[in-house]
């Protein structure tokens, strides 16, 4: 770069500056645009700075946290029908056993308008 280009480039940076400074409404542009600029530039460092510590750090946590929720829900459902189904055959068990129970269980039924055992 020659150092002609340089010196006109600094003044008219010098020229622009002084219009600004003289003109209140042009100052008052020129501070809202930097304050902008500013806001914006710091959000885009924050959000940079914070997808490389989730790249980073909490992507392998994320991962086994997703597994081990995965892995809970479906052995949960499982164990749930599976429990839901040996409750009913112990209950089963249990009137067949005792009549007394059979009795009181289907009087239960019938005043809440379900079928007898």
């Amino acid at each position: 770069m020659k150092i002609g280009t340089f010196v006109m480039g600094g003044l008219a940076g010098a020229a622009i500056v002084m219009m600004i400074q003289r003109n209140q409404t042009m100052s008052a542009i020129a501070s809202t645009v930097g304050h902008n600029m500013k806001q914006r530039m710091n959000d885009m460092k924050d959000d940079a700075i914070e997808k490389a510590f989730n790249m980073k750090f909490a992507s392998s946590f994320k991962r086994e946290t997703d597994k081990d929720r995965h892995s809970a829900s479906s052995s949960f459902s499982s164990s749930k029908s599976s429990s839901h189904g040996e409750g009913l055959d112990e209950v089963q068990k249990l009137i067949s056993q005792d009549p007394e129970a059979s009795d009181e269980i289907n009087s239960i039924l019938e005043e809440n308008g379900q079928h007898r055992i």
